[in-house]
């Protein structure tokens, strides 16, 4: 399946993105390099990395100084607020200034799995978007049973924030338009394959095209071809696919809108990223 995939995507010369990434949880990826070859056999040029917190903050900024293609994106995860301390945040102070740093997440709120009481992951949740508008940084947000509260937070900001991505956003339509209304783009993951996700795809459908970008969030939530596996960036192309069954697009069309909605949403420029991967080739 993936080798038909890679060849498929070779032969059309198209550009992926992957919007969101762990590819430093080290349990998960300890083949990075093969990861990250088959992700650029697959055509996917450009990773969105992202830490789950301080641990692993300094090695994802390591990854994206070492890898073409890659770039940074740090933060404290909900689950780890109830650890939080002022200290913390100078700690991502300093990180925060490497130029391969191109937002602060994924940040936000979960209240499925309560890891920290409610209050104070909004307590976080907000330092972290103060730190944000300070570092004038996009944010990536993460939020799960906790919609309404994480909007009220967001309107909080409203004109502060430079911008932002819902990452694997699974909400209703309204809930989609109210995070659009606020600036932000909607992420959608290998969720959007799943058999019993016919209403996220209806919002797939209705989502303006400028505004929508694919993700894995791997090793998390693989495509439908490779549930029960590890997912990795080579398979975001089966959500693209996914996203061009749905909105009557080519595949190629989808990766077009999205890659080039992820550079904008991140800030980045096609040329530079392109570079990368020349230097790394000459």
């Amino acid at each position: 399946m993936q080798r038909e995939i890679v060849h498929k995507l070779e032969d059309m010369s198209i550009r992926l993105a992957d919007s969101h990434a762990h590819l430093d949880l080290e349990d998960h990826f300890p083949d990075q390099a093969a990861v990250l070859r088959r992700a650029r056999e697959a055509g996917v040029l450009l990773v969105i990395n992202v830490a789950t917190g301080l641990a692993d903050a300094p090695q994802v900024i390591a990854t994206a100084r070492t890898s073409p293609g890659i770039v940074a994106v740090i933060g404290v995860h909900p689950h780890g607020a109830g650890a939080m301390t002022d200290q913390d945040l100078a700690a991502l102070d300093s990180l925060a200034a490497d130029p391969k740093v191109v937002a602060i997440g994924e940040i936000g709120l979960d209240f499925y799995r309560r890891r920290a009481p409610e209050e104070i992951q909004q307590y976080w949740f907000r330092r972290q978007l103060e730190f944000a508008v300070a570092h004038k940084k996009v944010v990536v947000i993460h939020t799960r049973e906790a919609t309404p509260v994480t909007l009220s937070i967001l309107r909080e900001y409203r004109g502060r924030i430079k911008g932002g991505v819902m990452h694997c956003f699974d909400g209703s339509l309204t809930e989609a338009r109210a995070f659009l209304d606020l600036g932000f783009y909607l992420s959608f993951s290998g969720t959007l394959t799943y058999p019993k996700a016919g209403g996220l795809r209806q919002v797939a459908e209705k989502a303006p095209l400028d505004r929508i970008l694919v993700e894995t969030d791997c090793p998390y939530l693989p495509p439908q071809p490779w549930r029960g596996k590890r997912n990795e960036p080579a398979y975001v192309v089966a959500t693209a696919r996914q996203l061009a069954d749905i909105r009557g697009l080519t595949l190629e069309e989808v990766a077009t809108h999205t890659w080039d909605n992820t550079l904008t949403a991140f800030g980045l420029q096609k040329e530079a990223v392109l570079a990368q991967y020349q230097a790394a080739n000459p």
